[in-house]
């Protein structure tokens, strides 16, 4: 127990500290030429304790060729692994998350699906503001501090792309989306 809040008291302060360098212009992205399939099954092994431990089903549907995007590994690693645990702690025990990468004209559009608790409509303008959280407090139970989706927004908008929420309402999961 103490080394898992340990855990999430660096990645809260990490996260904290990149929002800080991003704001002030400090971030340098290490870009070069990334295989994005590689990005995803590593975002996607660093939270598989934390779905196994909800139970839940993670698909990952990549096309067959490979999508090379101009970007910065780490980052973009870094970006997805918010959303999946976003998706993760959102979602009850033994739902559905879904990545999905796909070539949609002259973008990438990467898409993480759940079938969570999804968001109200009135909540969607305001959900990638910092220290934003929407719902109840009972949904909030495995909940942040509201930092992982503004800190992917801006990370995904230094590499020159978009990120994007869509939800139905409540209970109808949520749709994020990266282009790139």
């Amino acid at each position: 127990t103490i080394l898992g809040n340990a855990r999430r008291m660096q990645r809260l302060v990490d996260d904290l500290l990149d929002i800080n360098r991003i704001s002030r212009g400090h971030v340098e992205l290490q870009r070069g030429r990334v295989e994005l399939a590689s990005v995803v099954r590593h975002a996607v092994e660093g939270a598989a304790p934390l779905s196994a431990s909800f139970g839940h089903q993670v698909t990952v549907a990549l096309p067959e060729e490979p999508i090379v995007v101009d970007g910065d590994p780490v980052r973009l690693g870094q970006v997805l692994g918010n959303l999946l645990n976003n998706a993760c702690k959102f979602t009850p025990r033994g739902g559905r998350i879904v990545v999905h990468a796909a070539r949609e004209g002259a973008e990438v559009v990467l898409r993480v699906r759940d079938n969570g608790l999804g968001i109200a409509a009135d909540d969607l303008p305001r959900v990638l503001d910092m220290f934003s959280q929407v719902g109840d407090p009972v949904a909030r139970t495995h909940g942040g501090l509201g930092i992982g989706l503004a800190l992917a927004q801006r990370l995904v908008i230094l590499h020159g792309g978009t990120l994007s929420i869509e939800s139905a309402g409540p209970g109808q999961g949520t749709t994020v989306s990266v282009r790139l």
